[in-house]
C-alpha cells in the first residue's frame, strides 16, 4: 500500500484486514496505542482494503470508530487510509451516527482493489452499555415515553422483557423482586412470562401503582439512591413501546438472571445453601438445614430444562446475568457461551457476579471462552482483602484473586470490571482500606468499587452497629470521601460510601444475642475468630 501523508510522527500502524474475524483483537491493538496525552504531530495509522457490508456503510469502519472512542483516543490523531473510493460519504454517515468525538479523522484515499464482503452474519463492535448510545435511545422518546420511563413512581421495564431465576425455581421479573411469580420446576417460563400475576404487576406499573414485590428499589430510592427500576428504565428505554402496547407481551426475554444453580465453591458468612452448595455441610453442623437437604440444587423440571429454554431465547436476548452458585465453575454457563460464538452472538452483553477465585474450569481458560466477546462486566463479589477476606468469603485464596484480576488487565483491559463490596456491621471499617489499597496496586481505578449495603440477615446490617462503631465509621467514610470525590468524576464510588453514611441515619438497636449466636456456632466450625480478623469490632457488646 503506497501512501503519501504529512511528515507526521507515526506512533503506530494498524492493518484492519488482520482483523477482520475478531474486533475484540481489534480493540486490544487499538488499546496498546492509548496515551493519556499525543504530541501535536503524532498520529495512528489505520489501514483498510476490505470491509463488511450490510447497508450503506462498511461494518469495520463503524467498529473502528466505537473502538476509537471507548479507548478514548481522539479522532484527530487517526489517520485512516483506505482503496475505498466510497469512504467520503460512507465516513460521513459513521461520523455522525457513531462517533462521540465532532473532530474526523484524517482521512486518504488511495488507489488499490477494496473488497467488499457480505456482513450478513457479522454484527459490528458496540457497547451496550455506552452512556451516548442511552442518551441517543432517550433523546428519540416521545414526551409520554420519558414520563412513563423518568417521571413514574412505580414503572419498571423489567417485566416486559426479563426474568429472574432461582434455585428453588422461583421466578421473578429481577433480582430485587420480593417473591415469586411462578415455579419454574413446575412451568415453563412462558407460561410464567404470560400468567395473571405477571399480567397484574405489569397492570399495576403502567397505572404508577405500586407493587408489594417491589419494596426494595422504593427503599432505595427512598434513600436518595438510583435503585434497579431507574437504571434499567434508563438502560433498556428503547423497548418502552413494549410496555405501551401490551401487559401481554410476546414472549421475547431481552434479559436473563441466573441464579439457578447453587454450584459454588466458597462459603460466604453472608450467603446460604440455597446459593452456595459448600454452605451444606457448615449449614447442616450448624442446624441451618437437615442433612437430608440434597447438597446441589438447580432450578427446573429436569436437569438440562431451564438451559434448554434459555438456548430458544438466545437470539432475542440483549444481556445474559450470570450468578449462581459461582458461574466460573457451572459447566452449563459455559455451554451457554459456545451456542452464542456458534450463532455469532459476540454483541450480547455477559454481565458477572464472581467470586474470582476460580478462572478456568476442567482445563479451559475463561479467556478462551471469552474470546469473541466485546461486551463483558464483572462485578467481583469481594468485601475484604487478605484473610480478612478468607473469613467473610471462606475458601478463599487471596493471592488467586489478585492474580485472577491481573491476568484480567493484561489479556482483557476491555473488560468493565468493578468490585461489588457488600458492606455489614463486619467489615464497614475495613472496607475504605480495601477500596484504597486495591488503587493503588493498581488493580482498579478509584470509580470501579461499588457498595451494596447488606439487607439481610437483619441483625448483620451496617445500620445496626452500636452508637460508637457509627461514629467510626462515620468519620472514617468522610476522610475517604476527601480523598475519592476528586478522582470519582462521575460519583460512582462515592456514592456507596455516602449511602452508608445515610444509612447509619437509620439506626436499629445492635442485638448482641442474635449477633453472637450466628458468629460463634460458624467460628468453631471452620475454626476461626473474628475478633483476630477484625479487631475494630473487639468492643462488640456480648
Amino acid at each position: 500500500m503506497v501512501y503519501n501523508l504529512p511528515a507526521y510522527d507515526i506512533v503506530g500502524t494498524i492493518n484492519c484486514d488482520e482483523y477482520k474475524d475478531n474486533f475484540v483483537d481489534l480493540y486490544l491493538a487499538i488499546k496498546k496505542l492509548y496515551q493519556p496525552a499525543y504530541e501535536p504531530n503524532q498520529r495512528i495509522l489505520i489501514t483498510s482494503t476490505l470491509d463488511f457490508y450490510k447497508e450503506s456503510h462498511g461494518l469495520i469502519l463503524q467498529s473502528l470508530q466505537t473502538i476509537v472512542n471507548n479507548v478514548d483516543i481522539s479522532n484527530y490523531f487517526i489517520c485512516f487510509v483506505t482503496t475505498n473510493k466510497n469512504i467520503e460519504q460512507e465516513y460521513a454517515y459513521v461520523l455522525d451516527t457513531y462517533s462521540t468525538d465532532p473532530v474526523p479523522f484524517n482521512i486518504q484515499c488511495i488507489d488499490g482493489e477494496f473488497t467488499r464482503l457480505s456482513g450478513s452474519s457479522i454484527r459490528p463492535y458496540r457497547k451496550i452499555n455506552d452512556l451516548d448510545q442511552r442518551n441517543n435511545d432517550i433523546k428519540d422518546l416521545t414526551k409520554k415515553q420519558k414520563d412513563l420511563l423518568f417521571n413514574s413512581k412505580n414503572f419498571c421495564i423489567l417485566p416486559w422483557i426479563s426474568l429472574s431465576i432461582a434455585t428453588d425455581g422461583g421466578v421473578a421479573p429481577c433480582c430485587s423482586y420480593r417473591g415469586d411469580t411462578g415455579d419454574a420446576s413446575k412451568d415453563s417460563l412462558k407460561d410464567i412470562w404470560d400468567n395473571s400475576v405477571n399480567q397484574d404487576i405489569r397492570q399495576r406499573m403502567i397505572d404508577d401503582l405500586p407493587v408489594d414485590g417491589c419494596k426494595q428499589c422504593v427503599f432505595e430510592e427512598s434513600l436518595g439512591k438510583g435503585s434497579l427500576r431507574t437504571s434499567s428504565n434508563t438502560t433498556f428505554s428503547k423497548y418502552i413501546q413494549i410496555a405501551e402496547k401490551s401487559t401481554t407481551p410476546d414472549y421475547n426475554l431481552k434479559y436473563v438472571d441466573s441464579y439457578y444453580n447453587n454450584l459454588c465453591n466458597l462459603s460466604c458468612r453472608i450467603c446460604s445453601h440455597s446459593s452456595s452448595s459448600s454452605w451444606h455441610a457448615p449449614a447442616v453442623a450448624t442446624g441451618k438445614i437437615d442433612k437430608s437437604t440434597p447438597v446441589f440444587l438447580k432450578a427446573g423440571r429436569s436437569d438440562t430444562d431451564l438451559y434448554d429454554q434459555i438456548f430458544e431465547q438466545l437470539d432475542n436476548i440483549d444481556r445474559i446475568y450470570f450468578a449462581g452458585g459461582e458461574p466460573l465453575i457451572i459447566n452449563d454457563n459455559y455451554k451457554i457461551l459456545d451456542e452464542l460464538s456458534d450463532r455469532g452472538r459476540y454483541d450480547i452483553e455477559l454481565i458477572y457476579n464472581t467470586n474470582m477465585t476460580q478462572n478456568q474450569l476442567k482445563g479451559r481458560s475463561i479467556f478462551d471462552a471469552w474470546k469473541n466477546f466485546t461486551n463483558i462486566t464483572i462485578g467481583a463479589s469481594l468485601d475484604a482483602e487478605g484473610a480478612r477476606a478468607n473469613y467473610l468469603r471462606t475458601g478463599t485464596v487471596w493471592e488467586k484473586v489478585v492474580e485472577f484480576r491481573q491476568e484480567m488487565i493484561r489479556l482483557r483491559p476491555d473488560i468493565d470490571f468493578f468490585i461489588s463490596c457488600t458492606t455489614s456491621l463486619i467489615n464497614a471499617v475495613h472496607v475504605p482500606d480495601f477500596h484504597r489499597s486495591w488503587v493503588e496496586q493498581g488493580l482498579i481505578q478509584p470509580e470501579q468499587f461499588n457498595i451494596n449495603a447488606l439487607n439481610q440477615p437483619s441483625w448483620l446490617c451496617v445500620n445496626t452497629a452500636p452508637e460508637y462503631l457509627q461514629e467510626q465509621i462515620v468519620e472514617k467514610y468522610q476522610l475517604h470521601l476527601e480523598w475519592l470525590r476528586p478522582l470519582d468524576r462521575h460519583g460512582r464510588a462515592s456514592a456507596g460510601f455516602e449511602g452508608i453514611i445515610e444509612r447509619l441515619n437509620n439506626t436499629v438497636k445492635f442485638d448482641p444475642q442474635a449477633f453472637w449466636n450466628n458468629i460463634l456456632p460458624l467460628d468453631k466450625y471452620y475454626n476461626a475468630n473474628l475478633l483476630d480478623n477484625f479487631p475494630e469490632l473487639v468492643d462488640l457488646p456480648q
